[in-house]
């Protein structure tokens, strides 16, 4: 068995996986509930743009599956939990004709954290309110027609807004990107970038099974 790369970048707090079950299709979610710690397997699908210059810029849709550990809530009253997340697998595959077949996976090299928290609001009344959700990933963009496999050094930031279950699974998200984000060759990751992503939206689905995420 290979030993397991140490991330050398860490964009926030570790998680264990340690002894945390995983939760596949079938399992029930309490809306405005501070749930168990978990591994999270959950289809999500995405639209990416991506401008490589001399080639073009590209729409590529994408679909693929997720797998996410939840930490021990900090509290089990819903308004005041934060539970910190980590991205510890995914897989993409979306395909153009320009482009090709891209793979999307996880930078072994980085570790993507996030965290799910009701955002401050000094007016904010009576009852739950919805909370955010954020990660920070570093990716691997497989390009075999172009001969390219790129990777992020800025973090790829996936943001959740109306949160009202966890994990929240069904709904829309956002990659935050200011109008571009570098992507380097990983061959030469030192030098100028050669490709950006220019815009990312996702949609995070329900729980699968261990079968559906096999087939990817």
């Amino acid at each position: 068995m290979a030993t397991p790369i140490k991330p050398s970048v860490v964009y926030g707090r570790p998680v264990s996986t340690d002894g945390v079950p995983n939760i596949y299709r079938g399992a029930t979610v309490v809306p405005w509930t501070a749930p168990d710690p978990g591994i999270d397997n959950l289809g999500i699908n995405s639209v990416d743009t991506f401008a490589v210059p001399g080639v073009g810029e590209y729409t590529v849709p994408f679909d693929g599956y997720v797998r996410v550990v939840r930490s021990e809530p900090t509290s089990r009253d819903w308004h005041q939990a934060e539970v910190y997340t980590n991205l510890i697998e995914m897989k993409m595959v979306g395909e153009c004709e320009e482009l090709g077949r891209i793979t999307v996976t996880l930078n072994p090299q980085c570790l993507s954290t996030g965290q799910i928290r009701t955002p401050f609001d000094p007016y904010a009344g009576e009852g739950p309110s919805a909370k955010a959700c954020r990660m920070a990933v570093g990716a691997m963009f497989d390009m075999p027609k172009l001969g390219l496999k790129l990777a992020n050094k800025e973090p790829i930031i996936l943001t959740i807004d109306d949160v009202r279950q966890i994990p929240p699974a069904g709904a829309p998200g956002k990659g935050q990107i200011y109008r571009m984000l570098p992507l380097h060759d990983i061959e030469h990751f030192e030098e100028q970038p050669v490709a950006y992503v220019t815009s990312l939206r996702f949609n995070m689905g329900g729980y699968i099974t261990e079968e559906e995420i096999a087939t990817f």
